[in-house]
């Protein structure tokens, strides 16, 4: 498998967190599950076969996307397709930094995903991105399509980027008072820039430290590409914020479709992507 990240300097770095190409991946399932990772990202496919989303684990429904497509703020999981021998550029962008492109409110795009071409004219991207011969070069074709495309509108609204550093430590109430603006304002805006409001973003922020966190026992325990072992979900639930044992396990339905202890058997290495079995799988 061929895997490159980028980290973009600023201006763009402004706006996004990372790239990522990888190529030659051969899973051993069908399907994967990608929990909500409070970013908008921008996919490229640089194969020919279409990639499906599927409406359920297990059911035949899905929906075919080709070219390039764009994942809005998800707040539940989806069901994308694991396709052998796959060769994908991925654009994570920061909380607000992809408003600048779509020049739209962000919210549209929640909890969906959408052709590229349906949202922007992006029809010269992947061409740029197929066109150059090295990983270096694909990232750097990626950054000159989008600075072309942002053109002035760099930068992110200076409360959207305080208040998004700052949410899932702390009480959202708090917080959104620190910034002089009330309530409704911040909630209007992080919806516009960000896709969600400050509380449902706070809630994901905080979902994924916890994530961060059983995925650290990995680097610490070597259990890299093996399920979790058991946890101290009473005091996990402590350590991030969460009332009680209850109050984690009910934001874990909410946020992965399943319980703590059945994330800690599917885990396989990577904290937001789970695999799903198929009777197609071997």
């Amino acid at each position: 498998m061929e895997l490159a990240i980028h980290r973009p300097a600023p201006p763009l770095g402004l706006h996004v967190e990372t790239m990522t190409f990888f190529a030659g991946l051969e899973p051993a399932h069908q399907r994967q599950k990608l929990i909500p990772d409070g970013a908008i990202e921008l996919i490229v496919d640089l194969g020919e076969r279409p990639k499906k989303l599927y409406a359920s684990e297990h059911g035949p429904i899905a929906t075919a996307f080709r070219g390039a497509w764009i994942s809005g703020m998800q707040r539940r999981p989806i069901i994308i397709e694991a396709q052998p021998q796959a060769s994908l550029f991925v654009i994570r962008f920061r909380p607000g930094g992809a408003h600048a492109l779509v020049r739209h409110d962000a919210e549209t795009l929640t909890d969906s995903v959408f052709t590229l071409a349906d949202v922007i004219d992006a029809t010269s991207l992947r061409d740029c991105i197929l066109e150059a011969a090295t990983p270096a070069g694909r990232f750097a074709a990626a950054e000159a399509w989008l600075l072309g495309r942002i053109g002035p509108r760099l930068g992110i609204d200076p409360v959207v980027r305080h208040l998004a550093a700052r949410l899932g430590r702390g009480r959202v109430r708090d917080l959104v008072e620190a910034t002089g603006y009330s309530d409704r304002h911040v909630r209007a805006l992080f919806r516009r820039h960000v896709g969600v409001s400050p509380k449902q973003f706070a809630r994901i922020e905080r979902f994924r430290g916890l994530l961060r966190g059983l995925s650290g026992v990995v680097i610490d325990m070597e259990f890299r590409g093996a399920p979790l072992p058991p946890q101290d979900w009473a005091r996990l639930a402590g350590a991030h914020g969460y009332a009680d044992q209850s109050h984690l396990v009910h934001e874990f339905r909410a946020m992965s479709d399943m319980t703590p202890s059945a994330y800690l058997s599917a885990y396989r290495g990577l904290e937001n992507y789970l695999p799903i079995v198929t009777d197609g799988d071997s």
